[in-house]
């Protein structure tokens, strides 16, 4: 599925539609409760499911960049998948962040967007030092006779589901809570890219997939994956950290493909992380690596065999 953004200030929607505003990194099960509030006050509408997402991230602007956990095209498929039709960027500057609460109603919503209803999370905040709230925005589009409803938070993983709870979930290596979160598993992109070939003369090529610096990651680790490649799923060990048994100290994610052979360069893999199976280990030769590496395809291949496929793996 093609997730097409469009700028709101140069193609902005008809008016009189149902509009969800949020970051809505990670579209984890709390974004989904959005999503499905949305759909359904756009059905009662008869207007598109919109959703209006600031783009670079707001934080990021303001010189504290977060570790993002859905680049912008990977965030729009998602959010399509659970349910929005129409796809707003909203560029973020400075100037929208020095913008106060009541300006941006005025400016941005009731101004260029003209929605006739609004959905926010509970946690919803917008303006400059994030004065506005949820309640702050109920009040004022209440006035204009705008609609806003705020969707309760989410429970999983033994609290409320945040974007941040899931970054702290992927720090830990914790791939269930991050899943339980998510609603499926973990999944980054990048493109495969020619490595040093140790992979190869142990046995086990691997694909050198390079992310985006800014991508959010597990921590270091040895990890079962799911790959999509091409509209096919393919089982993995993936190796995701430094190489300290050759004095490597730059992270890189290896990801050795099960039952696979085929030169994979330049194209685009997809990685989903189901199970840690390990820590990052120095061995003292390459033939104790190559044992490791043989033990890591069975462990890999019996946490698979338990493992649901994560229906968004397929699109």
């Amino acid at each position: 599925m093609i997730a097409i953004w469009q700028d709101v200030f140069a193609q902005p929607l008809p008016p009189g539609g149902a509009l969800a505003i949020g970051n809505f990194d990670g579209v984890h099960i709390g974004h989904q409760e959005v999503l499905r509030a949305l759909h359904a006050a756009a059905r009662t509408l008869g207007s598109p499911a919109a959703v209006l997402v600031p783009d670079p991230h707001p934080m990021a602007v303001l010189g504290k960049p977060p570790q993002i956990l859905t680049p912008l095209p990977e965030r729009g498929r998602l959010l399509r998948r659970y349910g929005a039709e129409a796809l707003l960027r909203l560029p973020f500057d400075r100037e929208l962040a020095s913008m106060q609460p009541e300006e941006f109603v005025e400016r941005v919503l009731l101004g260029w967007i003209r929605p006739a209803r609004v959905v926010v999370g509970f946690n919803f905040s917008y303006g400059k030092a994030a004065r506005g709230d949820a309640q702050s925005l109920w009040a004022q589009l209440g006035e204009h006779g705008v609609a806003v409803d705020v969707v309760a938070p989410a429970l999983a993983a033994g609290g409320t589901v945040s974007s941040s709870r899931v970054r702290e979930a992927l720090a830990h290596g914790d791939m269930a809570a991050a899943r339980a979160m998510l609603g499926r598993d973990f999944l980054v992109r990048g493109t495969v890219l020619p490595g040093a070939q140790r992979g190869r003369t142990l046995g086990f090529p691997t694909a050198n997939v390079h992310c985006a610096a800014d991508q959010a990651l597990p921590c270091e680790g040895v990890y079962a994956v799911r790959c999509l490649l091409g509209g096919q799923i393919v089982d993995g060990a993936a190796s995701l950290g430094p190489r300290p048994t050759f004095d490597e100290d730059a992270p890189l994610l290896e990801v050795h493909l099960l039952d696979f052979a085929g030169d994979i360069y330049g194209q685009e893999l997809a990685v989903s992380f189901a199970a840690r199976l390990r820590g990052i280990e120095r061995y003292t030769s390459a033939d104790a690596l190559r044992a490791q590496i043989a033990q890591d395809c069975v462990d890999a291949r019996n946490a698979l065999a338990v493992a649901t496929v994560s229906d968004d793996m397929l699109g």
